[in-house]
């Protein structure tokens, strides 16, 4: 099956938070370029951290994202 580009992180824990948000909703997804991070050093490493998809599970996997995006996932201090 042939995977599709799904998500650019900003950076490598970023990369690894999504990928595991989409787990959670049994949508596998593999990180790329992420090794490519310690080569920049301090440079910025925009766009060169992707989350692949399988093609099947994009349009899912894309939706998942802009839920994150939005800030639906993000966690309320104040509720503890």
């Amino acid at each position: 099956m042939s995977k599709v580009e799904i998500f650019s992180a900003s950076s490598t824990t970023e990369a690894h938070l999504v990928q595991g948000l989409l787990a959670q909703f049994d949508i596998e997804a593999e990180i790329t370029g992420h090794y490519l991070q310690g080569a920049f050093g301090e440079l910025p490493v925009a766009d060169i951290i992707r989350l692949l998809v399988e093609k099947h599970a994009e349009h899912r996997a894309k939706e998942i994202i802009e839920r994150y995006e939005r800030g639906e996932f993000a966690h309320d201090d104040e509720d503890d």
